[in-house]
């Protein structure tokens, strides 16, 4: 495992600010997998623009934009106090763009029970290449661990995706994270997905027969 900085204290002044800069790898030993995480820059631009208006991805998103106002989005979030916009890798494919914020200081926190140290996460992948099951819990498992190694007091990770996204909802709760409740927020009906850091270890984690202390 390899974490350079995911941001674990949370402060403003020490959110990473190198785009392009490696913010965390692991590498997975079930799935011979190495997943990382970079911090977007401008030359992700194009790459994200096509993702983002791939169809199966602005039909949840719907952000099928200019790359002028796509830049304009990922400017916003460069420059938020609570979030780290960045681009997934497995192995040396960019695949995939990923939000991981800062839960109690999101407006999420409006609609439950935020603790001080819960992160939350925007995901979509790109790159049909790498969906798919496996994938999928190849490199949420590789996140999910960063998130919760990068700072020991993060206790849960929530996500709040569109409510009729049954197929991400599926392949959530197959990695511990389960549906709390639904919302309503000005631009979609949301579902709560909460995951737990000891259901996390002591049952999701732990059968991909990883041999690393993690406590």
């Amino acid at each position: 495992m390899h974490i350079v900085n995911l941001w674990s204290s949370g402060l403003v002044q020490d959110k990473p600010c190198e785009r392009g800069a490696l913010l965390g790898e692991y590498h997975h030993p079930y799935f011979n997998k190495r997943f990382s995480l970079k911090l977007i820059g401008h030359n992700d631009l194009a790459r994200f623009c096509r993702w983002m208006n791939d169809p199966r991805v602005a039909h949840f998103w719907q952000q099928a934009w200019s790359e002028e106002k796509q830049w304009q989005y990922l400017s916003d979030k460069l420059a938020d106090a609570h979030t780290l916009p960045l681009i997934g890798y497995l192995d040396d494919q960019p695949f995939a763009y990923l939000e991981v914020y800062w839960a109690a200081r999101d407006k999420l926190a409006g609609y439950y029970d935020a603790a001080p140290y819960d992160r939350g996460i925007h995901l979509l992948v790109g790159e049909q290449s790498c969906r798919g099951p496996d994938n999928f819990r190849c490199w949420m498992t590789c996140l999910s661990h960063l998130i919760y190694q990068s700072q020991p007091k993060t206790q849960r990770i929530v996500l709040e995706p569109r409510a009729d996204n049954v197929r991400l909802m599926k392949h959530m709760a197959g990695l511990g994270y389960h549906k709390q409740f639904e919302f309503d927020f000005p631009h979609k009906r949301a579902a709560l997905l909460m995951g737990h850091r000891a259901h996390f270890y002591e049952h999701i984690f732990a059968k991909y027969d990883e041999c690393e202390s993690v406590a």
